[in-house]
């Protein structure tokens, strides 16, 4: 074992004994915001120095490809010596920088601690042609898979998702970082229920109050003050990026459609948002927000304020557990149809975008600690069931769903896929 000066990064051996790669330890809740740069600096550091090249099918049983992107793809491999299935993210070198690669790697290591973000175990890699680093296994693909066209999926998972990917949008918060592309995609599920699921890839993600020079994320997702960025001023990464995205994600789980296409002025849909936030007629909402119960409506003005400084933190949602999320329907069979597809644990087929015309491309820290402990306090007790339990990874993989056919429109966007499994959450 070797000791860096600093107190927060140890060696240890590698994950398996069959395969070298890089494995370290970093106790991330010393680590605080102001820390995070030196931590990721110092992380890439030393994995750049025991970063190795192999053959990657010397040591790993190639079961199949579950994905495949502009800047890689993701595979189902089994440790040939131990027989451990895992998946293996493996990035092409000629679109992938060094030091891009060993960035995502060591953010996605350094914030795998939380039971609501992807495990990564620690052990990365080189062949002739890719990086490569090993990810947990998920069985149930992604959250986008489960979202009905104009219905969404029913209430009470919807309210599992939202306080699990609050949890882990204010921990990566507390750690001074953003994660830039928040949206169905990058949240994976381990049961129909999603009592379990998981945020992934940080290929895009970048340090709390970095300045970033060209439109990142997915447009429906993105931000107004993202959208509307010029490459001369720029834009500070803050939280409340993720959590402008964090809310559309919520409406889209309950409508099984997108508010807007992109947060800019000639959006219609968007322009009446703003035009009912900005006369505060929260009785009286467009067309577009009359299938959200009134009870949550101050919800949603609240995680997607305009004014970015106003923006509230993700944590807000916990505020309106008690409330209903969805209206009443009075066709039954939509209703039917939304419960069997918990019911009878088979995800939605792929053919659709989540609304007819989709374009999926695209700080909030408290200088209070004993705020933040409450927050985190109230986000674990809403997650009632957390398990860390991954005997389930060893199962055959479900593929993930193929979404080729959705309309896409680059940015700078990664959309290699990560496959993982984690903890329960229930909703009392």
């Amino acid at each position: 074992m070797v000791e860096c000066t600093s107190n927060w990064l140890t060696v240890c051996q590698p994950m398996t004994a069959s395969a070298p790669g890089v494995a370290v330890k970093v106790d991330i809740m010393a680590a605080g915001p102001q820390e995070v740069d030196d931590l990721l600096d110092g992380l890439v550091s030393f994995s750049s120095h025991g970063l190795q090249q192999i053959d990657l099918k010397e040591y790993f049983h190639i079961i199949k490809e579950l994905g495949k992107g502009g800047y890689g793809k993701v595979l189902l491999v089994k440790d040939i010596k131990t027989g451990q299935r895992m998946a293996m993210k493996v990035l092409d070198k000629v679109r992938t920088s060094r030091r891009s690669f060993l960035l995502e790697f060591s953010m996605a290591f350094f914030l795998s601690s939380h039971p609501n973000i992807i495990g990564c175990n620690g052990t990365a890699f080189t062949t002739n042609d890719y990086f490569v680093f090993a990810l947990e296994l998920a069985p149930a693909g992604d959250l986008l898979s489960l979202i009905l066209p104009e219905v969404g999926i029913p209430e009470d998972a919807a309210k599992r998702c939202a306080v699990q990917i609050s949890s882990a949008l204010e921990f990566i918060a507390e750690k001074g970082l953003v994660h830039m592309d928040i949206k169905p995609e990058n949240v994976l599920v381990f049961d129909q229920e999603c009592r379990c699921v998981k945020l992934t890839d940080f290929g895009l993600a970048r340090a709390k109050g970095a300045v970033i020079r060209a439109k990142a994320g997915s447009v429906s997702y993105m931000a107004p003050e993202m959208c509307v960025m010029t490459l001369s001023e720029g834009l500070a990464a803050e939280a409340t990026l993720d959590v402008w995205a964090f809310g559309v994600i919520i409406y889209c789980l309950l409508t099984g459609e997108f508010p807007w296409q992109v947060a800019i002025s000639d959006d219609e849909g968007y322009k009446r948002f703003v035009d009912w936030q900005t006369n505060s007629q929260v009785d009286n909402p467009p067309v577009t927000w009359s299938k959200i119960p009134t009870g949550i409506l101050k919800m949603f003005s609240d995680l997607l304020a305009i004014d970015r400084s106003k923006r509230s933190q993700t944590t807000e949602v916990l505020k309106y557990m008690s409330e209903s999320w969805k209206e009443e329907t009075p066709d039954s069979a939509t209703k039917q149809e939304e419960e069997n597809l918990i019911q009878t644990g088979s995800a939605v087929q792929p053919g659709e975008p989540v609304c007819e015309s989709s374009h999926p491309e695209t700080e909030r820290n408290s200088d209070n600690s004993q705020s933040n402990a409450s927050v985190m306090s109230s986000l674990s007790s809403m997650s009632c069931l957390l398990s860390t339990d991954t005997s389930e990874s060893q199962c055959e993989m479900t593929p993930h769903p193929q979404k080729g056919h959705v309309p896409e429109t680059p940015i700078m966007y990664d959309d290699e896929m990560s496959f993982h499994v984690g903890a329960e959450v229930d909703i009392g």
